[in-house]
C-alpha cells in the first residue's frame, strides 16, 4: 500500500463518515472502529489488526516521541494522512488527545459466529454493561492466550472506544469476539462437550475444579450475577476472608484465568 504524502489533506466527507463510527449501530454497519492514542494504536499495529488509514495532526507527527510509531508505521506500509486539531476533536473521545486516530477494519468479528469456534477454552461474558470492564477482561484474557470469547446478547458492544481503550489493543489478539444468545450458547457448550463452571458466590471452590477436558467459564456481571438460564452448569467460586460484598467482575476473571491455566 502506498503511504500518502502529506498535502493530501483529509476530506470533510470523510471526517463525516469516521464521526459515525463514534455510534454503534454504524460501527455494526460499516464493520468498522475507530482507534484513538498512540498506545492503542501502536499494540494494534503489533497484532497485524487491519488498520486502514492513520491520521496524526501535524504537532503529532513533528514530536520526537512518535518517531518510532512512524517508522513501524512505514515499515508496515500503512496509509497514514495528516488531520487538523479540530477534526480530530470532532472525533476525540477523550479530553486529552494525543493527536493521533485510526479507521480499523472490525469486519472478521462482525462475521464471527458461534459456531466457527473449534476447540479453544473460552470465556462467555453474561450481560456485562460496563465497557472499562469488558476491556480490561479482553486484555486479561489475552494475557492468557484465550483466543475466543462470547458475549451474549446483552452485552456491551466492544468496539466503542472506552472499550477499545480499556482493552489497549487486547481485541486484536483473538480469533473470535462474538454474540450469541443464552440459548444458543448453552446448546453450543453441550454439543461441543465443554467443562463448563459458573463463577457465582456460592460454587465449589476453584482449588478443587479439575480439568478433564477443555473448558468453558461463564462470568456476569457484578450487579447482577448469572442469568438462570445457566444454573444448569456447575457453579466454582474464589473463596474469600473478607467481608466485601463481591469482585470486580474483572479482577475475578484475572484470578480465575490464573488458578485455571496454571493448573
Amino acid at each position: 500500500m502506498l503511504l500518502l504524502s502529506w498535502n493530501l489533506m483529509i476530506s470533510k466527507n470523510k471526517i463525516k463518515s469516521l464521526k459515525t463510527l463514534k455510534v454503534k449501530k454504524y460501527r455494526i454497519r460499516n464493520k468498522k472502529a475507530l482507534l484513538e492514542g498512540k498506545r492503542l494504536i501502536d499494540e494494534a499495529i503489533n497484532s497485524g489488526a487491519d488498520i486502514e488509514t492513520i491520521w496524526f495532526t501535524k504537532d503529532a507527527l513533528d514530536h520526537h516521541s512518535n518517531a518510532l510509531l512512524i517508522d513501524k508505521i512505514k515499515s508496515q506500509k500503512i496509509l497514514y494522512d495528516e488531520m487538523t486539531l479540530d477534526d480530530l476533536d470532532e472525533l476525540s473521545n477523550t479530553e486529552n488527545s494525543q493527536g493521533i486516530i485510526a479507521e480499523i477494519s472490525i469486519e472478521k468479528y462482525a462475521d464471527s459466529k458461534i459456531n466457527n469456534i473449534k476447540d479453544d477454552n473460552l470465556l462467555i461474558l453474561d450481560g456485562l454493561s460496563d465497557p472499562g470492564n469488558l476491556g480490561t477482561i479482553l486484555r486479561t484474557c489475552a494475557w492468557y492466550n484465550i483466543k475466543s470469547v462470547i458475549l451474549t446478547s446483552d452485552c456491551v458492544e466492544p468496539f466503542n472506544l472506552k472499550c477499545l481503550r480499556s482493552g489497549v489493543g487486547a481485541h486484536f489478539y483473538f480469533d473470535h469476539i462474538t454474540h450469541a444468545n443464552r440459548e444458543d450458547v448453552i446448546k453450543y457448550l453441550n454439543e461441543n462437550n465443554y467443562d463448563v463452571h459458573c463463577a457465582t458466590l456460592e460454587g465449589k471452590d476453584i482449588s478443587e475444579v479439575t480439568l478433564n477436558n477443555k473448558w468453558a467459564i461463564i462470568l456476569g456481571s457484578e450487579a447482577h450475577g448469572l442469568h438462570d438460564d445457566f444454573n444448569v452448569f456447575d457453579s466454582i467460586t474464589i473463596p474469600g476472608d473478607g467481608k466485601i460484598e463481591s469482585l470486580n467482575a474483572s479482577v475475578a476473571c484475572g484470578i480465575i484465568l490464573d488458578r485455571l491455566i496454571n493448573k
